[in-house]
């Protein structure tokens, strides 16, 4: 049988053996880029569906830049929830794989 549990720190991404791993800096900005490019193209797909509904086409950007905003800001929270973006709670330092 097969048993699941859940971690019991939440704060970090990854663990190696018992020292937490964090994503590098690249890596992080990979994950905002990832987030920008899907907030884009939710946005893209609300304003073109409100303009299809009958919205003027100021009335669709602005339709389209709301579902952006909110997207993105679901995105980071999520991302930053799980550990994947922010400041290491070391203050900042490198992963030093000789620590």
């Amino acid at each position: 049988m097969v048993e699941l549990r859940l971690p019991a720190d939440w704060s970090t991404a990854l663990v190696e053996g018992d020292r937490p791993v964090r994503p590098t800096f690249p890596v992080q900005v990979l994950l905002v880029l990832l987030s920008f490019v899907s907030s884009l193209l939710a946005a893209v797909v609300a304003g073109v569906l409100s303009h299809e509904a009958g919205t003027r086409a100021a009335g669709a950007v602005l339709y389209g830049g709301g579902a952006f905003m909110g997207w993105m800001t679901l995105c980071v929270t999520v991302l930053t929830a799980l550990g994947l973006l922010g400041v290491p709670a070391g203050g900042g330092r490198r992963n030093d794989p000789g620590e």
